[in-house]
This record gives C-alpha cells, sequence and structure tokens, in this order.
C-alpha cells in the first residue's frame, strides 16, 4: 500500500477487492516448490489431479502400481537395485500415469466439447516434451499425458484450449474470445501452468 494512505482507506481497498486478493491466495496454495531429483523411494510424493500422494516401494513377483489408501504402491522384483530399480518404477508409474490420465482425459473433454457445441473426434495422449496438446485435421486431439498431474481446473484449461482449436486453427483474437467465453479466469489457469508446468513429471 502506498505510505500516505490511512488505515480506512486500507481497509476499503482491501474490501473492494477482496475477490481479487482470495483468488491470488488460492494461486499462491496451488504453486507447487521446486523439488530435489526423486529417488524413487517409499514417502516421496506424486501428484494426481493436484493432490500428492506418498510412494509406497514393495516386493513382488507380480509388477504393477496402485493408488490405495493415499498411497502409489508399487511393486517391483526382488534383487532389483540402483538405476534398474528406478527404471522399473519409473517405467511403470508411466504406465499408470498414460492409462488413467487417458481415461480422465477422454471424461473431460466429451464433457466441454458437448458443453461447448464443437465436434470432438478420437482423444487420445502423447508423450510430448515441449507442449500440452494439439488438435488435428481429423479433429482428434492429444493430450501430454502430465498434464494428469495438475488440479482438475488446469487439466480443463489445457483440454478447452485444445477445443478452442478445433473451430480457430491459431491464436487469433477469436481464438482467444472463445476461450474466455467458456473459461472466464483462464488467464490465471495460465499462469498456473507457466509457473508450474514444468514440474508436472516423474523426474
Amino acid at each position: 500500500m502506498p505510505a500516505h494512505l490511512g488505515d480506512d482507506q486500507v481497509a476499503g481497498l482491501v474490501r473492494r477487492k477482496s475477490a481479487w486478493i482470495r483468488t491470488k491466495i488460492a494461486f499462491n496454495r496451488e504453486v507447487l516448490h521446486p523439488h530435489r531429483r526423486k529417488e524413487y523411494v517409499s514417502g516421496e510424493a506424486f501428484a494426481y489431479l493436484g493432490r500428492n500422494y506418498r510412494l509406497k516401494v514393495e516386493t513382488g513377483a507380480e509388477q504393477g502400481v496402485e493408488l490405495k489408501n493415499g498411497r502409489f504402491h508399487v511393486r517391483v522384483p526382488a534383487g532389483l537395485a540402483g538405476q534398474d530399480r528406478d527404471s522399473r518404477i519409473v517405467a511403470q508409474l508411466t504406465a499408470w500415469y498414460r492409462d488413467h490420465a487417458l481415461e480422465k482425459l477422454r471424461q473431460r473433454a466429451r464433457l466441454h466439447a458437448e458443453q461447448m457445441g464443437v465436434e470432438l473426434g478420437p482423444v487420445g495422449v502423447r508423450d510430448y516434451r515441449r507442449q500440452w496438446g494439439s488438435c488435428y485435421r481429423d479433429r482428434s486431439v492429444h493430450l501430454n499425458w502430465r498434464i494428469a498431474m495438475a488440479p482438475l481446473r488446469i487439466i480443463d484449461y489445457v483440454v478447452v484450449h485444445e477445443l478452442c482449436h478445433l473451430r480457430h486453427h491459431d491464436h487469433s483474437k477469436a481464438f482467444w474470445k472463445m476461450l474466455g467465453l467458456y473459461l472466464p479466469d483462464y488467464l490465471e489457469r495460465k499462469e498456473w501452468l507457466r509457473v508450474n508446468g514444468g514440474l508436472l513429471g516423474l523426474g
């Protein structure tokens, strides 16, 4: 606040800006914090739909991943160690995320496409490194499976962004107008992704 404002003026300004302040507080609570490189040991946190779940590494003949009781249970063969063990855990988690991302992203894309009145083709997931999604002439949409780690409102931003491209194939004024029509707070969601996008991953 400017130093010359009196207490009454400050209080009035806070009241008038209360909605904006609340959105900024909510945004900052969601911001992910830089983390050390993963070691793939029990107790580490991995996000799914914006919520963190602890890893539980178990030994077992049957490999696989289960999300239960608030934990990712990952089974690896006995005797596997070092880089081989880490690679096995990453491969299994990646497969789990891809499968669950595909299910969730298809669900959200179909829901929003119906609400927006756009014709949607097949929805798939890809291992993009530098983008969150893309759409094609056959009206198919492919999305980065890593977005499944983000909160649902960020997932919806990526989904609706691509659905808008089914009607507007560039980032013209008409595109942003359409996006703003369906997501009035898209700038907040876009900013969240800009700040946090690099932290969505298994590394």
